[in-house]
């Protein structure tokens, strides 16, 4: 069942880039903007995975559960990670639009 929550976070994520950049590409949405909504979304997508890695933990193996908690988290790290790489790719991006001006 990991591997099912894995493969979706990976579809929600590529899935949300994809509609920032041809968002940004038709001039309806900032990449400084998607890139702030990214990092917002970062929490949300880390907990829910992490809850879901819990909820359909095998408990039959004798551990915590505690790697759930970690792979959440890092789930969320990536998240963010992937929000400031936007923000920074739209700040170079503004920064060089000034300059030319």
């Amino acid at each position: 069942m990991d591997t099912l929550i894995l493969i979706l976070f990976f579809i929600v994520l590529i899935s949300l880039n994809i509609a920032f950049f041809l968002l940004f590409k038709r001039g309806k949405l900032n990449l400084i903007l998607s890139g702030i909504f990214m990092m917002i979304l970062a929490p949300i997508l880390g907990f829910l995975c992490g809850a879901l890695f819990h909820h359909f933990y095998d408990w039959g193996s004798g551990g915590t559960g505690e790697g759930a908690g970690y792979g959440g988290a890092i789930l969320g790290i990536i998240t963010l990670m992937n929000g400031v790489l936007i923000l920074v790719i739209g700040i170079i991006k503004w920064f060089i639009l000034v300059v030319k001006k």
